[in-house]
C-alpha cells in the first residue's frame, strides 16, 4: 500500500526531523516536498513502521500523519510546474 508521511516538528527538535527522515529513506520513502514523503509497504512493514515512527519522536513536541489514499485519490492529483533543482 502506498502511504503519505506528513510531519510537523519544531526546529529546536531538528535531531528527531533528521533521525525520521532518514528512517522513511530506509523504508525507500520518496520525498516529495519540505516534511512529505511518500512509502510504498506492506501491511507487516506498515505496522513496525508506526511503532518506529512513535519510538523516534516520543521525547519531542512534535506530530506525524499518515495518509492512506485510495487509488481513486492518486488518480486525481494533478501537478502543476515543475520540480526544483537541487531538493532532495
Amino acid at each position: 500500500m502506498r502511504i503519505i508521511v506528513v510531519y510537523d516538528i519544531p526546529v529546536e527538535y531538528d535531531d528527531y526531523r533528521r533521525r525520521l527522515r532518514e528512517h522513511l529513506k530506509n523504508y525507500g520513502g520518496n520525498f516529495l516536498q519540505l516534511s512529505v514523503y511518500e512509502v510504498d509497504v506492506t501491511k507487516r512493514e506498515l505496522d513496525r513502521l508506526i511503532k518506529e515512527i512513535e519510538s523516534i519522536i516520543k521525547n519531542c513536541n512534535g506530530r506525524v500523519e499518515i495518509v492512506f489514499p485510495c487509488k481513486s485519490c492518486y488518480e486525481k492529483i494533478r501537478q502543476v510546474g515543475v520540480r526544483l533543482q537541487g531538493l532532495k
